[in-house]
């Protein structure tokens, strides 16, 4: 990825946008993001909004220098007795979301540990997330395959009532024939499913395509809505 135009294009779609999708929340026009992107306009003056959009480092867009998405300030506090806080109602507190078998043979159950220790975010960047505290739960990420986006070890937040519906380009964590994993997942013509990583190196993390036949050994748990993690 050595020019902005395939950068533009990579980022674009990991969120799974299209190029008039992404010209929208610009507000540009779809034929200008296609020059971005062929190389026809490689000082664009929209380099700014188009990061923005696409929730990356302008750094990194322009010169591919840098880590692609952008360093924030996370939502993490350390407290000693969970009561203090919760009193304030400043904070939320979500438990942690494990997937485990169940007693049937190649049967998936998900828990949710409410008596363990669990994680406090602050309420209000949880309504600008529109996290309900209901339906959320954290889990840790575990290797590589949906670098750059998701790190080993970082902490995400996973809506599980959102295990109905399939957004196209939203990122779920789902059990397949016993395996837990967190992808990003395409509807596929036929009632089938595309299941992608991110990580760009596609011969160790290949697209797996299932067919609407073999669904049943898919089970969704919920959508990440959110990622806490390190630098």
């Amino acid at each position: 990825m050595d020019t902005l135009g395939k950068r533009v294009t990579h980022a674009r779609e990991l969120k799974g946008l299209t190029q008039l999708e992404l010209a929208k929340r610009v507000g540009v026009s779809a034929q200008t993001i296609n020059f971005v992107e062929n190389g026809r306009n490689k000082g664009t003056k929209h380099l700014l909004a188009i990061a923005k959009a696409l929730g990356v480092s302008a750094t990194w867009l322009d010169s591919g220098k840098g880590s692609m998405t952008e360093v924030s300030l996370r939502p993490i506090e350390v407290w000693e007795d969970e009561e203090q806080l919760a009193q304030s109602g400043e904070y939320i507190f979500l438990p942690e979301l494990s997937v485990r078998p169940s007693a049937g043979p190649g049967a998936q159950v998900w828990h949710v540990d409410t008596a363990g220790q669990r994680q406090a975010f602050t309420a209000k960047w949880a309504r600008r997330m529109s996290i309900d505290p209901a339906c959320a739960a954290t889990m840790v990420v575990s290797g590589d395959s949906m670098e750059p986006r998701l790190l080993d070890g970082d902490s995400i937040v996973v809506d599980y009532c959102q295990n109905d519906t399939i957004i196209d380009g939203k990122v779920y964590v789902l059990v397949i024939n016993d395996e837990v994993k967190v992808k990003r997942l395409f509807k596929a013509i036929g009632g089938g499913l595309i299941i992608r990583s991110d990580n760009p190196d596609k011969n160790t993390h290949p697209d797996l395509n299932v067919r609407a036949e073999e669904m049943m050994h898919v089970r969704i748990v919920g959508r990440v809505v959110a990622v806490c993690g390190g630098i």
